[in-house]
């Protein structure tokens, strides 16, 4: 106390007066600041700078991160693209082999249909074939005995069994079988004069 007593009544005059050091309080000014500068290197500045280490390296980690995941999502997409072209392309060989199979199912189904139709043709013409043949044989039963009939009326007298008879009836009949089918009236043969 003497001495802030000594400078405070020693202000006028005196040379011994240091402006540097008044009263002495720049020196515990600066111990203080020494001191708050040792609390905060040794308490705070570390665990500060541990966090922003730790925050850059969350920030790193995370850049990281998110290029790995862009170089996914690249890989990804080029997956994808190259199975929606392959599924395409595969779609494209399915949809070809189903038209060829549907072709040769329809060929197989028409060739079938064409066999069937000859042979129903065939069966039809054999049927047909027959059936005139019983008709010309039952004509040739029924002329026979209708132009027998026919001579006996003309005539007036009964015919029997007589060689010319049978010979002019199956001259006529064979004259019929070779006319065309369905021919004209006109052209039928009339058997008469022998």
């Amino acid at each position: 106390m003497t001495i802030v007593l000594a400078a405070e009544s020693g202000g006028g005059g005196g040379g011994s007066n240091n402006f540097l050091l008044p009263n002495g309080t720049i020196v515990v000014e600066l111990l203080i600041f020494l001191l708050v500068l040792l609390v905060f290197a040794r308490w705070i500045v570390p665990p500060l700078s541990k966090a922003m280490r730790e925050r850059e390296e969350m920030i790193r980690k995370q850049a990281e991160d998110r290029e790995e995941a862009e170089r996914r999502l690249r890989e990804a997409e080029e997956r994808f693209e190259s199975a929606l072209a392959e599924a395409r392309s595969e779609a494209g060989k399915i949809r070809d082999e189903a038209r060829a199979d549907a072709q040769k199912l329809r060929d197989e189904l028409r060739r079938e249909a064409d066999q069937e139709v000859d042979r129903v043709r065939r069966e039809g013409e054999a049927e047909l074939a027959g059936q005139r043949s019983r008709a010309v044989a039952d004509l040739r039963s029924d002329v026979g005995g209708l132009a027998a009939q026919l001579a006996e009326r003309v005539v007036g007298r009964p015919v029997v069994d007589d060689p010319r008879r049978d010979s002019t009836v199956e001259r006529f009949l064979a004259e019929l079988d070779a006319a065309p089918a369905g021919g004209r009236s006109g052209d039928a043969p009339t058997g008469g004069g022998s």
